[in-house]
């Protein structure tokens, strides 16, 4: 599937599961539209991806030039994220809210590619003596510890939903990485680089959240959203940029950058217990 349907037909779903939510609750006492402070737990599923995957020299035991240059498919790849957030709504319409959290993201890519293999080695197990199709798998794991800082809008639906919407910058520090190649399912490291040279270290971009709080009670609200992830910066390594190997669609070096689209529950406690607007 390709990266923008996916987009358009992931907000539809959410925006007909918001209209449902929205009336189907009753109106048995005030909104709760209010100041104060929050705290919660917060967890995300993600669809995540690499855009501009660079090949890096992935391929670069295939004989041919075009094969050695191409770029592998894209798998549909899931990540997500687990955490809690801190906020305080400053006025019954604006607040800031904060979520320090553990993520997981990366990309997977899969392809078959006409042979041969050029290795040195006739005994290896990647060896392909003949010309015929080789299969090619990459996978790229990136875990982040992210702090999202973001502004947030919220307005009433109803006595019990407001609709929200918040954005602000993301900061993320790579705690772990790593990349596997396999061809003919046999592991293979084109690249032999550390994770270090191979990924930055941190990674900037802009974090949007879209959703509903719904109040069972006068203190607790649940939360469903759909974050969305754009990256800024680039996640590659000093290393890999002076490869000067990128793909046959590119003459010049492409920036890899995280993105991300999920679907995020949530449980909050509200230390003003008074009632709404």
């Amino acid at each position: 599937m390709r990266l923008s349907r996916f987009v358009v037909l992931y907000f539809t779903f959410f925006v007909g599961t918001s209209t449902v939510f929205a009336q189907k609750w009753s109106t048995n006492f005030d909104g709760k539209m209010r100041k104060g402070l929050h705290i919660g737990a917060l967890g995300t599923f993600s669809s995540v991806w690499i855009t501009n995957q660079n090949n890096y020299g992935t391929l670069n035991e295939f004989k041919e030039q075009i094969v050695r240059q191409s770029e592998m498919d894209y798998l549909f790849t899931w990540g997500g994220n687990v955490g809690i957030e801190l906020g305080y709504n400053f006025h019954k319409h604006w607040g800031v809210q904060i979520e320090p959290r553990f993520a997981w993201a990366g990309q997977k890519y899969d392809d078959d590619f006409l042979g041969p293999v050029a290795v040195n080695d006739a005994n290896s197990p990647i060896h392909v003596p003949e010309t015929r199709y080789v299969n090619v798998k990459r996978t790229v794991r990136l875990n982040y510890f992210q702090l999202p800082l973001m502004l947030k809008f919220q307005t009433r639906l109803d006595d019990r939903t407001n609709f929200f919407v918040m954005a602000g910058p993301q900061v993320g520090f790579r705690t772990s990485a790593t990349e596997e190649v396999k061809v003919n399912y046999n592991v293979y490291d084109a690249i032999r680089f550390t994770a270090d040279q191979k990924f930055q270290k941190i990674d900037v971009g802009l974090a949007i959240n879209l959703g509903l709080d719904i109040y069972p009670t006068n203190w607790l609200y649940l939360s469903v959203g759909l974050p969305t992830y754009v990256g800024l910066t680039d996640l590659n390594g000093n290393v890999l940029k002076k490869l000067e190997w990128y793909s046959k669609n590119d003459l010049k070096y492409q920036k890899s950058k995280n993105f991300s689209l999920g679907l995020q529950l949530g449980a909050h406690y509200f230390f003003n217990r008074e009632g709404g607007y």
